[in-house]
């Protein structure tokens, strides 16, 4: 028996709504007789296709299976194992087991995405702590001072002194980018690691959900005593 997987689940969900789309609750037609009474013509501006009843029928039969279904997968889900297999990591996991590296993944796959490229426009100049790095020029910022500059005056004794202006350097300043980034080739492939990460878990859980499922007897006589109970309440004469 082979076990249904959680699209067919969401595809029976979806035909049961499809079916609650069509029910109508008034239906108006135009009658024209003749004068002694006889129909001549009838027709509908809006319509009713299927009985409310019938609908709620129609539905009750696909959730009452679509519960069955997964009760069943779920009772399965414990026992049943896929082969996971990604780069010489090799396990029997079952599905709730694969489904928590499937959220691993997750995490795996955005830490990726975020490691840092190397900048190809950088061309570095040297190395800081084992990283490329580019060092700029250095600069140097100066200061006005004024010194007094002795001096002996023509034909004199007299030493006089007279004002030097001059630049002395306060301190200098020098910008160094390091390159933190990864190599290219290295970010593909991680990525494309992370993307047959979540291939091998999904052919894994793929692998578990194709084999023999279990009941749920349990599960299953709820489900089918909610839908009679529903099902007496506005179809009395059908119900079981």
């Amino acid at each position: 028996m082979v076990q249904t997987t959680f699209t067919k689940q969401k595809r029976e969900r979806a035909k049961a709504m499809a079916w609650l789309q069509k029910i109508r609750a008034m239906e108006i037609r135009e009658r024209t007789c003749s004068p002694d009474g006889e129909l001549l013509t009838e027709e509908r501006s809006s319509y009713v296709d299927y009985r409310p009843e019938e609908i709620a029928s129609e539905v009750l039969v696909i959730m009452e299976e679509v519960v069955r279904q997964h009760g069943a997968r779920q009772q399965a889900n414990s026992h049943n194992a896929g082969r996971f297999s990604w780069f010489g990591v090799e396990a029997d996991l079952t599905v709730p087991q694969l489904r928590a590296l499937r959220e691993a993944h997750v995490a795996f796959a955005e830490m990726v995405r975020s490691l840092p490229r190397r900048n190809p426009r950088l061309i570095p100049n040297g190395v800081v702590d084992g990283l490329p790095a580019f060092f700029h020029r250095v600069v140097e910022h100066k200061e006005r001072k004024v010194r007094y500059v002795p001096y002996e005056e023509d034909n004199s004794t007299r030493v006089r002194t007279y004002e030097e202006a001059f630049q002395e350097t306060t301190h200098t300043t020098q910008r160094i980018e390091i390159d933190y980034g990864m190599d290219a080739r290295l970010l593909q492939k991680l990525g494309d690691m992370v993307n047959e990460l979540g291939t091998a878990i999904q052919i894994a859980i793929d692998e578990a959900n194709t084999k023999g499922h279990r009941e749920d007897p349990l599960l299953e006589s709820v489900v089918v005593g909610i839908c009679e109970a529903l099902k007496k309440v506005y179809h009395p004469t059908e119900a079981k």
